[in-house]
């Protein structure tokens, strides 16, 4: 059977129990070194910023002189005086602890993020540090600690979020590793004040520590009440023996840990609650505000219901991606994405039901502390089920952090279980080598969640909006900002949600749209993402954002219209559009709502002729990005920023059908020239699979190029045809089968197929992915003669 050692730890040489020391500092390092740029918001987009921008907010606007309210925003109401917007959903201690570590950088917002992330990955390594050691005080053993502790640290979730500036996250996993630290000492050494502090400290960073301290609590205070129950029927004076035993009960230390994590909690939330009704200036109902709206929510109290099967599914889902380290997976070949809506991926599913059942069995198999594994194990599960109508989204990834607590002891059983069966000292060896490897496996599992597949042209946007609205924050700084509509409030590498409140906190954030629009006349500045020299913007240098010494966004709209009506379009449809700035301006006139309906669509297609993406599809609406004025609708969208050899932009409606699309090849520059010189280079030092006017290569058996010297934009005029015959009929679909071929991978020879450099053309073409015994291809003028005529015989 499986048995944790009654220890009370005793460093008597402390040379020993470096390793335990050296794990923070060690973790920090390999972190900050190996996770990519963390001063700027875009890593991967969607909730990690979201969240991060939206905690940055808050801690800017924390101060005593506002009652230390939590708020993202401070406007001006239709009286004209101070207003907020509340976001009390969790508790203060965070917000200040971000608020300190920021505040020394002054308006320099990129500066100030890098300072909140390097606060998380501190506090991520800190609950890395109380977990090895809670694991060292059970199992008695540091290389066990060590070992359970960097493969469960290595996980994708823990990785991903280790930087996440949060209450749902880092902040709410170093709070339990500090309580759960507390429990394995105050049920080892009887410890309880330090409980009840850690408790308390744990608290003040988020309300995860509740789902911790109810199984510890339940178990703790059902083992004493049974027990008890047992001594008083055993007893002869049975009446008196059920007293005494109540008595007992009430006494109860565990009874008191409830009390007090109760009565604090109820403090921090009324703080909130009290704050939150005041910003409202006490005309809402306290049960109308949004926290208290949202707590009923999220326990399902007037809410729509969530299915307990699709509730255990995802969780089941997070069990099993928390239990792998990331750099196992890839080792496979098998991420962990997003589960999809209504099915998540079935192997970490069933991962996940397995490392449950075997750490239930190890719970079974443990002869001491079983309560602290148990509480361990549930951690997760008794957060998610209480509040299943918030962790059933699979938006919610780090809803799965909690779930670290079953890894941890389904790591540290199995490794507690191998030292048993292979002794004490060839244990120990073998072990430290398991630690080593762990280490290992974490510096990869970290090096690959920074390896982020988007492009790197995205971050550099970000670094410019950074950079622009430090500059803004320096002049406009307690002054009242109008932000201008074509700001859009999210744009995943530009503007993440929050983003904008958290750029221009210290100001009074105004928006030129909507119920703010009639304060606009008050305000000293406005923020617009349209450069107008004749406005003369107080921001000349910036990139992406200006600041004007205006209240009225219409006066830009007209002056920048004026500007493109005046020039020439990079392209025209139904829309004008001009390419300008790393940037797409749109420009319609006359324009109705209704030309505006439908999405938008944007399709880059990268320089690099290997990029592994194809092209990056950026479908959007309007509604933030252009504004209808005086019969004109104009309009910016942002490019990603990285070389582009094509664009491709207009508008489709439900079905994919387009209404209208240009198309548009910016100058390959140096760069980009260069890296498609290296792969003509490479394709024509084999063997051409036959020639005509271009010689065909066919690489792989599934890509077919057409290489050309020299070559200009005569030579590429017309239509490519070119069918594929199968090997057997019974591959191509019904309609085809009659005429043999599959005939609809026809091409215009234009980018991202073919592409015009120097003196030579290239295109590629993927074929289909049966066997194929025949190749046609050529190309025409429509209308008119075949220029050239090839065939490839690939098959007997």
């Amino acid at each position: 059977m499986l048995s944790f050692a009654s220890i009370r730890p005793r460093i008597p040489d402390w040379r020993g129990w470096l390793p335990l020391a050296a794990l923070p500092p060690l973790m920090f390092a390999v972190l900050l070194a190996l996770g990519g740029d963390r001063g700027y918001f875009y890593r991967d987009g969607g909730f990690h910023n979201w969240n991060t921008a939206k905690t940055l907010a808050i801690a800017e606007n924390l101060s005593p002189e506002r009652n230390f309210r939590l708020m993202y925003r401070v406007w001006q109401d239709a009286d004209g005086g101070l207003a907020y917007s509340p976001y009390s959903r969790f508790p203060v201690g965070g917000f200040a602890l971000v608020k300190m570590a920021t505040t020394p950088f002054g308006n320099d917002v990129a500066a100030k993020l890098l300072a909140a992330r390097v606060l998380m990955l501190l506090m991520f390594c800190g609950a890395a540090a109380l977990a090895c050691l809670a694991i060292a005080r059970l199992t008695g053993s540091r290389w066990v600690a060590l070992a359970a502790t960097l493969t469960a640290f290595s996980g994708l979730y823990a990785i991903y979020y280790a930087d996440e500036v949060s209450s749902e996250s880092v902040m709410d996993l170093f709070g339990a590793a500090l309580v759960f630290h507390g429990m394995v000492v105050f049920v080892q050494e009887g410890r309880f004040r330090q409980l009840l502090v850690k408790t308390c400290a744990a608290l003040l960073l988020g309300w995860h520590v509740y789902a911790l301290l109810l199984p510890f609590i339940a178990l703790g205070f059902g083992g004493e009440a049974v027990a008890l129950s047992r001594s008083a029927l055993a007893s002869g004076e049975k009446a008196k023996a059920w007293r005494l035993a109540i008595i007992a009960l009430v006494r109860s230390r565990y009874a008191a840990l409830a009390a007090v994590a109760i009565l604090f909690g109820s403090a921090l939330l009324a703080f909130n609650l009290a704050n939150e009704y005041t910003a409202y200036g006490g005309e809402q109902a306290l049960t109308e505000t949004p926290t208290f709206r949202s707590m009923l929510k999220r326990f399902g109290v007037n809410s729509w219901a969530t299915e307990w099967d699709t509730l255990m599914e995802r969780q089941l889902y997070r069990v099993g991606a928390v239990s792998v380290p990331y750099a196992a997976a890839r080792a496979v070949g098998y991420d962990f994405p997003a589960p999809e809506p209504n099915a998540p991926p079935f192997a970490p599913t069933i991962l996940g039901a397995a490392a449950t059942v075997a750490a239930l069995v190890g719970l079974a198999l443990a002869r001491r502390y079983r309560i602290l594994t148990a509480t361990a194990i549930l951690f997760g599960f008794c957060w998610a089920i209480p509040l299943r109508h918030n962790t059933y989204n699979p938006n919610y990834l780090y809803e799965g952090l909690p779930y670290m607590g079953l890894a941890l002891a389904l790591f540290a059983l199995a490794l507690v279980g191998a030292r048993r069966r292979l002794g004490e000292r060839i244990g120990e060896r073998v072990f430290i080598g398991l630690s080593a490897a762990a280490a290992c496996v974490f510096a990869l599992s970290v090096f690959y969640a920074g390896q982020s597949e988007r492009h790197a042209g995205k971050a550099e946007l970000n670094k410019a909006a950074m950079a622009d609205f430090s500059a803004i924050r320096e002049v406009a700084a307690g002054k009242r900002v109008v932000v201008a509509p074509d700001v859009p409030l999210w744009n995943e590498y530009v503007l993440p949600g929050f983003g904008i409140y958290y750029y221009l906190a210290g100001s009074f954030v105004l928006q030129a749209d909507g119920a703010d629009a009639q304060n606009a006349a008050a305000a000293d500045y406005v923020v617009s993402r349209y450069r107008v020299e004749s406005m003369n913007p107080l921001t000349p240098d910036n990139r992406l954002a200006f600041l004007y010494d205006s209240t009225d966004p219409a006066q830009l709209y007209r002056a920048e219209r004026r500007r493109l009506e005046s020039s020439t379009p990079t392209a025209s449809a139904d829309f004008d559009v001009y390419m300008e700035d790393g940037s797409l301006r749109y420009l319609k006139s006359p324009c109705a709502p209704s030309d505006v309906a439908p999405p938008f669509f944007l399709h880059v297609y990268p320089a690099n002729p290997d990029d592994p993406l194809g092209f990056e599809g950026i479908n959007f609406g309007f509604e933030n990005k252009i504004e209808i004025l005086d019969g004109a609708c104009m309009g910016i969208a942002d490019l990603p920023g990285y070389p582009t050899s094509a664009i491709r932009t207009g508008q489709y409606i439900s079905g994919g059908k387009t209404v209208w699309e240009v198309g548009i090849n910016p100058p390959l520059d140096g760069e980009a020239t260069a890296l498609y010189e290296e792969k003509y280079r490479a394709i024509a030092s084999g063997e051409p699979a036959a020639r005509a006017a271009f010689d065909l290569y066919l690489e792989d058996g599934d890509t077919l190029y057409y290489l050309k010297e020299p070559c200009g934009a005569d030579d590429v005029r017309g239509r490519f045809f070119l069918s594929v015959h199968p090997a057997d009929i019974q591959d191509l679909p019904n309609d085809r089968r009659e005429i043999s071929h599959h005939a609809s991978l026809n091409f215009t020879f234009a980018p991202p197929i073919g592409v015009v450099f120097g003196s030579k053309c290239m295109a590629s073409r993927r074929l289909p992915d049966y066997e194929i015994a025949r190749i046609e291809t050529g190309q025409w003028i429509p209308g008119g003669e075949r220029l050239w005529r090839a065939e490839i015989v690939v098959g007997d």
